[in-house]
């Protein structure tokens, strides 16, 4: 009942903002975006020096800032307050000046003169609508997760003309080899330069890619890595009890560049056939050990609500579709998953990690898929797959130390080799709003 009076009251506020844009009434807009914010509670903080933050939320990036503050310790040296707005209501004004003239993540850049004018003309918009937000909360800050955000794009020249600092935690990270080069011709190509006040990243692939495209300086990039994956660090000391394998399930056009695809004439390239050789042997395995329970984790945006047909899955089987997958690796016991992030994740909570290679993709198309250091994680063959699955379900638990390979790999990719990226990023924030 509470979504829908939410989702009710966003609807009426949006409908509102438009009509305000309409009028050209400056303070009304403020008031709009004013009372759809909300104070990220759950985040404590002292009221010494504070300093108020509003974030565009982003699933990805809540889940980065909220680890990164998720130590009840740190109350007393918190004086940052966060509020949040979805990012609707940023899009609503953009939309509103741009039109036809609609522009994409990660295609920001304007071309033409009439885009000119609209960005000035949107610019002036958000001078006069955050100028006017002073009058309802006076705020230090803003926060954006991606610098290639078309909406929010714009708002580092806003809080240059305000006095306040528009501050990135950028959290595009694993990029195989193709996809690094290509993402550096795409950015320097279609995307001007950042002029927000810092940039966090995960890793130092991600701050040379933006160097080297040109979309920020090396003093703007602070290297901090990725917080969500603090919590997997945890889990190394957590002892799985049940039989359980999760299998993220694999984005078959994880490598296509789908970004910049198309405008670089890059070639598709998909991984349907590893998908479904995966699945099929899976449910085969499922449906032959009862006593083990497989839980298939969709991804929203990417996997379809119906995608598996749940009448077809053996009693022991789940599917889930959409939500964050990290409390999964809680208890799992043996995790299955091809290039997606979650590979980092299971490597730094010490599961026992399967990477399906069942027709050589790691060696065949080696310059399109993410690269692991400890090939031990490779599994090439079905018969190898099921005495892998076999024996890991039925060893006993050790937390290993990270060997040097997991090191190369997690530092590489999502620049946390320690569990200590959320500190990082805390210490980034209070650094900057002292």
């Amino acid at each position: 009942m509470k979504r829908k009076i939410y989702i009710l009251i966003k609807s009426i506020s949006l409908f509102f903002l438009v009509i305000s844009l309409k009028i050209n009434n400056h303070r009304l807009s403020a008031f709009i975006i004013w009372l759809n914010m909300r104070k990220l509670k759950i985040i404590k903080h002292n009221n010494k020096n504070i300093k108020k933050i509003l974030y565009f939320s982003k699933s990805g990036g809540n889940h980065d800032l909220l680890r990164s503050f998720d130590n009840h310790n740190n109350k007393k040296k918190n004086n940052i307050i966060f509020y949040w707005i979805p990012r609707s209501f940023i899009k609503k004004i953009y939309i509103y000046y741009f039109k036809s003239n609609y522009k994409k993540d990660y295609f920001t850049k304007v071309t033409n003169a009439d885009e000119i004018y609209k960005k000035k003309q949107y610019i002036n918009r958000l001078n006069s609508i955050f100028s006017s937000l002073d009058k309802f909360i006076k705020l230090d800050g803003f926060i954006s997760f991606n610098i290639f955000y078309y909406a929010e794009k714009y708002l580092d020249e806003v809080c240059k003309n305000l006095n306040k600092k528009f501050i990135i935690l950028h959290k595009e990270s694993a990029l195989s080899p193709a996809e690094e080069i290509h993402f550096t011709k795409g950015y320097k190509k279609y995307n001007e330069k950042s002029l927000s006040h810092k940039i966090s990243v995960y890793s130092d692939s991600q701050k040379k890619i933006l160097i080297k495209s040109k979309i920020a300086t090396k003093n703007q990039i602070v290297v901090n890595g990725c917080a969500r994956s603090d919590y997997a660090f945890k889990l190394r000391k957590v002892k799985p009890q049940k039989k359980i394998i999760v299998f993220y399930l694999i984005e078959t056009k994880r490598y296509s560049v789908t970004k910049f695809q198309r405008v670089l004439k890059i070639t598709n390239v998909n991984w349907k056939k590893l998908y479904e050789q995966t699945l099929k042997y899976l449910l085969e395995y499922a449906k032959n050990n009862p006593d083990v329970q497989l839980i298939l984790k969709g991804k929203t945006g990417v996997h379809k609500i119906n995608e598996i047909n749940p009448e077809l899955l053996p009693k022991n089987c789940i599917y889930i579709y959409g939500g964050t997958g990290e409390k999964l690796l809680d208890e799992a016991k043996v995790v299955i998953a091809f290039g997606s992030t979650i590979v980092f994740e299971t490597i730094a909570s010490n599961r026992n990690l399967i990477i399906p290679n069942f027709n050589l993709e790691h060696q065949k198309r080696k310059k399109l898929v993410v690269q692991i250091a400890n090939k031990k994680y490779l599994i090439n063959s079905k018969k190898e797959f099921y005495k892998k699955l076999d024996y890991y379900l039925n060893s006993k638990y050790v937390n290993k130390k990270l060997s040097n390979a997991d090191y190369k790999t997690l530092k590489y990719y999502i620049g946390n080799y320690d569990g200590m990226a959320g500190k990082r990023i805390r210490n980034f924030l209070y650094s900057i709003f002292k």
